[in-house]
């Protein structure tokens, strides 16, 4: 009995003491936890203080440059930067890193000139400059800028719109020379895409035609847009822009009613002349339901129009509208042709002969 009773204590003396130990190691294990949340606290608390002690430089970053909205591959661009300085009067580096390879292109203190030629890609890119404090870095943040712009290809191998190819019974035509596809409807030949003729001055200024946003790269590409007095003498010899009754002609072949008259819109056709066309990948048409693209004729584009005020040429549609001027006028005002994107029909519609530009297709009598 008695031996039994101190098996027992010995039992309730052993169990005390690996309380006791265990209980000593969560309160220093709790004394761990709380030196080490104390101790990232003041890491806290002194990066803050660091941050905090930070400045802006003097200024904010300027770039000049004359990239336009779309350039072409090859071709070569100068950026100049300015408009920063560090308070302590130490010397301010910059660098920009190209969208293409993430290579990092640095200038050296004192120049304040990049050179940037566009890379072989295709595609929406932005260029991000960085002026940042050579010798203080730790004092200042830096500055940043950017330029962002689309490169497209324009060639006979490669292009930056696609899907758009010869139908049967089409030909090929040279004029200002560009090749164009045409394709037949009844007793006349129609263009397949937008005439890109434009004049220039001696000083590469637009002076008859223009190219969408002011960008030649996009000139053959999408087509140059026209005023009214523009379009009726942009066709060439033999060509000429069509009227009105052409153009009802033309839609009563792609399934228009029979008694669909000059100045009517008709209820539908616009699939039959929209293209199936990508420009850098993206399709150019958005789909809706009632409207199914068969590229028969006009291999039409969204293309857009353009306003025209003393301050130039305001463009808008695009991606949504396709719009074609006629020959024909009615009261006082030029007549054209227009696609929606949403819908079937084929629309008629009047604008200022001088304050509104859109596309031209060029037809010539078989």
């Amino acid at each position: 009995m008695r031996q039994s009773i101190c098996t027992k204590v010995e039992d309730f003396r052993l169990k005390l003491c690996i309380f006791a130990v265990r209980n000593k190691q969560k309160m220093r294990l709790r004394y761990f936890s709380i030196l080490l949340a104390a101790f990232a606290l003041l890491l806290c608390v002194s990066c803050k203080k660091e941050e905090e002690t930070k400045e802006y430089m003097n200024g904010s970053l300027k770039l000049e440059h004359s990239v336009p909205a779309f350039v072409m591959p090859g071709e070569t661009y100068t950026f100049k930067v300015s408009g920063v300085t560090a308070p302590d009067g130490t010397a301010v580096g910059y660098y920009y890193t190209h969208p293409v390879s993430g290579l990092r292109d640095t200038l050296k203190n004192g120049m304040d000139s990049f050179f940037y030629e566009v890379p072989d890609s295709v595609g929406r890119f932005t260029l991000t400059f960085i002026a940042f404090p050579v010798e203080s870095s730790d004092k200042y943040y830096v500055s940043s800028a950017t330029c962002s712009f689309t490169t497209v290809r324009d060639g006979p191998v490669s292009s930056s719109i696609t899907g758009i190819s010869m139908n049967p019974g089409d030909e090929v035509v040279e004029i200002d020379g560009r090749s164009y596809y045409v394709g037949k409807s009844g007793g006349l030949n129609w263009m397949r895409s937008n005439l890109a003729t434009v004049r220039r001055d001696a000083s590469g200024n637009e002076v008859f035609g223009r190219s969408y946003m002011d960008c030649k790269a996009v000139q053959y590409l999408f087509g140059a847009y026209y005023t009214w007095e523009e379009a009726q003498t942009a066709c060439p010899a033999g060509w000429h822009l069509p009227s009105d009754a052409e153009w009802v002609a033309l839609l009563k072949e792609q399934g228009a009613p029979e008694d669909l008259q000059p100045l009517q819109p008709s209820p539908n056709g616009a699939g039959k002349l929209m293209a199936k066309a990508y420009f850098n990948g993206n399709v150019m048409w958005d789909y809706y339901r009632d409207v199914i693209i068969q590229d028969l004729m006009l291999s039409a584009i969204p293309a857009g129009y353009a306003t025209v005020s003393e301050s130039g040429y305001s463009f808008r549609g695009y991606d949504s509208y396709a719009v074609f001027w006629t020959s024909d006028e009615h009261d006082g005002m030029g007549v054209y042709r227009y696609i929606f994107e949403q819908c079937d029909d084929v629309f008629v519609a009047t604008a200022d002969k001088k304050a509104f530009a859109a596309s031209v297709r060029c037809v010539a009598y078989r």
